[in-house]
């Protein structure tokens, strides 16, 4: 059996984060798909790879431009026509697993991030144009849009609520889900689906942060543990606060989890295994991401066993051996939200421009 297969046995969903459309077209997701993947999210990164160095969307950003669609929105056009595209591909398996899997996942400019009302507005105007029951939207883990992540619930609307580097972001916005799926079921009286909502947990860079304070002070065998340990007390909490009956009340009425999605979790140190997270980290009711370079590496050597809930002990023993080092693991992660929403914001932009460049240099007479 296919190793995704068996992963979704254990109980762990299999993502890729690779969305465009000469993958899509090509037949690239469909070939995904049989290989055990349940659903994609976009990258803008990948978006405008595309859009500068193919010419898989020309005619669409001709066809935007004559229709008098402005250039800071025709990114979004065509983002939300590969959504709709993926979306329909994995439609079968939203219906077979109930709308657990089977999403696409829309990411929204990360310049809202500290725009509660904005974040939601958009939400609800790109899916909107997108149509489909199975897309999703990501929402960033801000403080400003903890409450986006509750409105948004509130509509039905599924969220994969993104930049999340602590347990204590990821216990805030749970709280926020819960509450919204209270208003949701209060306020519907009859519905079809109910939410299928993730968080996305960054593990990788929280190593990368913590192992440079580790070698400045010296302590460099306590290197490439923290991710694991922060994902397991992530994955502990989940487990209890999704729990009891206050949870129970909501999951009779058939209520999903906020599923944790572990993400980024490509090794940085190059002499470490390139599937080491993925291999720590499985366990039911989760969700992996994978890029395209991981997804060969785990499906040529990764390791399959149930891996999560091993060394919780362990995991907590050394958070309280790094927080006696020092090191404030809540105001680094702070700052690992921080740097990363800046990051993911120039990308963004640089996707924006990516249209507007294909245009003047590539497309002069598109009239």
């Amino acid at each position: 059996m296919a190793k995704l297969h068996t992963l979704q046995n254990i109980g762990q969903s299999s993502w890729l984060n690779y969305m465009c459309r000469p993958f899509i077209v090509s037949g690239g997701l469909r070939e995904s798909i049989e290989k055990g993947i349940v659903g994609i999210t976009a990258s803008a990164a990948v978006f405008e790879n595309t859009i500068r160095n193919d010419v898989a969307y020309d005619q669409d950003i001709r066809m935007q431009i004559m229709a008098g669609t402005p250039t800071t929105r025709i990114h979004e056009v065509l983002m939300a026509d590969d959504v709709q595209r993926a979306a329909d591909m994995l439609h079968p398996i939203f219906e077979e697993s109930k709308g657990l899997d089977g999403v696409a996942s829309l990411e929204i400019n990360p310049a809202l991030a500290d725009d509660c009302v904005g974040i939601v507005a958009t939400a609800r105007r790109l899916l909107a144009r997108v149509d489909r029951g199975n897309a999703m939207v990501e929402v960033p883990a801000t403080t400003a849009c903890t409450e986006a992540t509750r409105a948004l619930t509130v509509d039905g609307i599924n969220v994969n609520v993104t930049h999340i580097f602590s347990v204590s972001v990821f216990e805030r916005i749970a709280q926020a889900y819960i509450s919204g799926l209270e208003t949701y079921f209060k306020t519907h009286s009859v519905w079809r689906t109910t939410p299928t909502s993730v968080a996305s947990f960054s593990v990788s860079p929280i190593d990368r942060v913590v192992d440079e304070r580790l070698e400045e002070i010296g302590r460099p065998e306590y290197k490439g543990k923290t991710g694991l340990a922060m994902a397991r007390i992530l994955y502990a909490r989940y487990r209890e606060i999704f729990s009891g009956p206050r949870w129970a009340a909501l999951a009779a009425r058939g209520a999903r989890p906020l599923r944790p999605k572990w993400t980024r979790l490509e090794a940085w140190d190059e002499g470490r295994l390139l599937t080491i997270y993925v291999d720590a980290l499985i366990g039911p009711d989760t969700v992996v991401t994978f890029t395209p370079d991981l997804l060969d590496s785990f499906l040529d050597q990764g390791r399959v066993a149930t891996t999560l809930e091993r060394n919780s002990e362990e995991a907590q023993k050394h958070l309280e051996i790094i927080a006696d080092l020092g090191i404030d693991l809540e105001e680094l992660t702070e700052d690992l939200q921080l740097a990363h929403l800046q990051a993911a914001d120039k990308q963004y932009q640089a996707l924006i421009a990516s249209v507007i460049q294909k245009l003047v240099t590539e497309m002069p007479d598109y009239s």
